[in-house]
């Protein structure tokens, strides 16, 4: 075993014990995990794209985990109140810059807080839910993070051993078919485990079905829009603050996707 896949094992075995504890805790331990993780993913979109004005940099991070604190108080108007404020704020801005690309790039910011900031906050709002007063998001929440690590992990070693078909390869060249395909079927059998279990007693086999499309389709096509980005920029990672991992933007690119469109899926089927 080399050394950078010790690295990728270690940072693994340490990080999805933190984010599964935090979620089964929730409150204020996974707000803050969450808000962590999406600020520093924001910092690392926006480091990416050579970002030019400072100022509106950090307003991205100052009020991308204000939007996530409103989100944990299930106050949705004052997320809005606060991607306003930061439009308006971004507007004026504008006086002050006269550079070319400044202009270009002013509203990216505002893109960011979106995209990964609250679409990884959505996890939150997941992990919130109650229904008939039974505090059931616990659950809903560990299941769709397993069910991207499941996806994840599938697909990085069956592509390895199995891996002939180039799934993108103007994209990511090392990313088969082989093992996206092993990624989604792999994501299925844990949630039929799930099911097995009633892991969410709320859930039927059409929900954790949703689950695995979310996760093991839509979420590899998330990591694929950050490879994207990437070989646009020509960078190999976002960071190397996980080491072998890279940022953590590449870690919860997946997540990014998956969360809200699983959470949009709830909100349609119980709260409509």
């Amino acid at each position: 075993m080399d050394r950078s896949h010790k690295q990728r094992l270690i940072i693994g075995f340490l990080g999805a014990p933190l984010i599964l504890l935090a979620a089964w805790f929730g409150y204020w331990w996974f707000l803050a995990l969450v808000s962590i993780i999406a600020a520093f993913s924001v910092y690392e979109l926006l480091k990416l794209i050579n970002y030019p004005p400072r100022v509106l940099m950090v307003l991205a991070l100052i009020m991308t985990p204000l939007c996530l604190y409103a989100m944990h108080m299930l106050r949705l108007d004052l997320v809005v109140l606060i991607l306003v404020f930061t439009a308006i704020f971004t507007n004026i801005s504008l006086l002050f810059y006269k550079k070319s690309e400044y202009l270009k790039m002013s509203f990216v910011g505002i893109g960011s807080i979106i995209y990964p900031g609250l679409c990884l906050g959505t996890m939150i709002l997941l992990r919130n839910m109650q229904f008939n007063g039974e505090e059931i998001g616990r659950n809903i929440v560990i299941t769709v993070i397993i069910g991207v690590f499941a996806t994840d992990i599938a697909a990085f070693y069956f592509g390895k051993l199995l891996g002939k078909t180039p799934l993108f390869p103007s994209v990511s060249p090392k990313k088969t078919r082989e093992g996206a395909i092993a990624g989604f079927l792999f994501c299925v059998l844990f949630m039929v485990l799930f099911r097995i279990y009633d892991f969410v007693p709320l859930f039927t086999g059409v929900d954790y079905f949703v689950v695995a499309l979310c996760a093991g389709i839509f979420g590899q096509l998330g990591d694929l829009v950050e490879s994207k980005i990437k070989r646009e920029i020509g960078v190999k990672d976002s960071s190397n603050i996980l080491l072998e991992h890279g940022g953590f933007l590449d870690r919860f690119d997946s997540l990014s996707v998956t969360a809200p469109l699983f959470w949009i899926y709830m909100y349609i089927k119980f709260f409509l």
